[in-house]
């Protein structure tokens, strides 16, 4: 065998891998659902529960003298049967107009549960100046059925970027995730959690090690 023709063998072995979408920084469909599959491995779906948990993990307080809203103590108590809350009970000092105590009153407090916290997607991944603090509870991990379309790579800001429109489905689903107590607190869920097919784009960016989600940016 000749040195040329061991070199066109070398040439088109490299073009064949690269079509079969080895080459990682490879515009093209394989690459892009990698990269999708591999940001919602960390980031999972997710939904706000309460607001920024205070010192002691409170997420959520209420009084209890009747002042409670049903629906509120409803979907707080229904987290607490599921194992993923639980509940305290204290007393805070009521105060009047001016800032004087005038007596206490009786408050339940919610905070996770040790069941709850595994849920949670971490707090690292939440950072940003769009971040209240509220803690996510993940209930499923999207997985990419088609890669539906995506546009020629550009330059943006920097970097080269693609927009990727895809359809994905849920797996991994939570086992107290079609519970009313969520289902009924968020109407859209059932739907979610059912629907193999749901459509989505997001912008991809060209790193050193391949394509990635946009959000590696931040």
């Amino acid at each position: 065998m000749t040195n040329l023709t061991k070199a066109i063998l070398l040439l088109s072995g490299a073009a064949l891998l690269s079509a079969c979408g080895n080459d990682p920084k490879a515009a093209n469909k394989v690459n892009f659902e990698k990269a999708l599959n591999a940001h919602y491995a960390q980031i999972k779906q997710c939904v706000k529960i309460g607001s920024k948990p205070n010192a002691d993990g409170i997420i959520q307080e209420f009084r209890t003298d009747g002042s409670v809203q049903d629906k509120q103590l409803l979907f707080y108590n229904g987290l607490v049967s599921l194992g993923l809350l639980e509940a305290v009970t204290y007393q805070k000092d009521t105060k009047n107009f001016s800032g004087q105590v005038t007596g206490s009153a009786d408050w339940v407090g919610y905070r996770f549960s040790n069941k709850g916290e595994s849920f949670l997607r971490p707090v690292r991944l939440d950072k940003g100046a769009f971040s209240t603090g509220a803690r996510q509870l993940c209930y499923g991990t999207p997985q990419v059925v088609e890669i539906v379309n995506f546009t020629e790579s550009a330059e943006t800001m920097g970097a080269k970027v693609s927009n990727v429109q895809y359809r994905y489905r849920l797996v991994d689903v939570a086992p107290w995730a079609n519970d009313p107590a969520l289902t009924n607190q968020f109407e859209w869920l059932t739907e979610r959690i059912n629907s193999e097919s749901i459509s989505k784009d997001d912008d991809l960016v060209l790193t050193n090690n391949g394509w990635a989600h946009h959000s590696v940016l931040k």
